[in-house]
């Protein structure tokens, strides 16, 4: 049996949702790598969690939000496919295939209503059916939240939610909840929740290529800052 200052010292060693409040917490599912180091390291169990539900605050769609999770697509289950559900505009066939993701795994839905995309989210999760699902929905309503992320525990999916930047204060059963925003050459990322000590500052990911990284004899283009 450990000793009593021993468990005060380290809470983890008496149940896996027990930490302090400096250390990150242990996942209680698998985690799968962001594919981004820095991001890695900020994260419990270093990676996307699966089987939770994962809220990105959006300034405004197209802002590098799927490329983020890209690496992480390209591992989960290759076989199984990404459900992208009401999403902003269509999804681009040859950027995916850019990506090295097989096109073939996409399944766009595009339901009339919030409310319709909710429930086509809370079926692919009940069902198990897809390696990743990406719901844009608003308004969302707390019962909405704790009801997804019920069902994404039953799942062995990456569950993200996309939200506009304006629910910021709104409360949410997320285990991880970020907010993202363009900046040359990638995101500026904010962890607004995580299992474990708060984030002190935000992460800049880099997503493109900086100046000066042209091939040879290939003239350098420096992309601007994303509008």
């Amino acid at each position: 049996m450990s000793h009593p200052a021993f468990l005060l010292r380290h809470p983890e060693q008496i149940h896996p949702a027990l930490w302090r409040a400096t250390q990150l917490a242990r996942p209680a599912g698998p985690t799968v790598p962001t594919g981004f180091s820095a991001l890695d390291q900020a994260l419990p169990g270093q990676g996307w969690p699966v089987g939770q539900l994962v809220e990105v605050l959006l300034q405004r769609p197209g802002c590098g939000e799927l490329q983020l999770f890209r690496p992480a697509l390209a591992r989960q289950l290759p076989e199984r496919s990404i459900a992208l559900v009401k999403p902003p505009h269509p999804p681009c066939v040859q950027a995916w295939a850019h990506w090295q993701l097989a096109p073939e795994r996409l399944l766009w839905l595009q339901p009339s209503s919030t409310v319709d995309a909710l429930w086509a989210t809370e079926q692919i999760l009940r069902h198990n059916s897809c390696a990743a699902v990406f719901c844009w929905a608003h308004p969302v309503h707390t019962t909405s939240l704790r009801r997804l992320q019920l069902l994404a525990r039953q799942s062995e999916s990456l569950c993200i939610l996309l939200r506009p930047t304006s629910t910021m204060g709104q409360a949410s059963t997320a285990v991880l909840r970020l907010a993202i925003e363009p900046c040359r050459q990638g995101m500026r990322l904010h962890i607004l929740k995580r299992q474990g000590a708060a984030a002190s500052s935000p992460l800049n990911i880099q997503l493109y290529a900086p100046h000066g990284a042209a091939l040879p004899h290939h003239a350098p283009v420096d992309l601007p800052a994303l509008a």
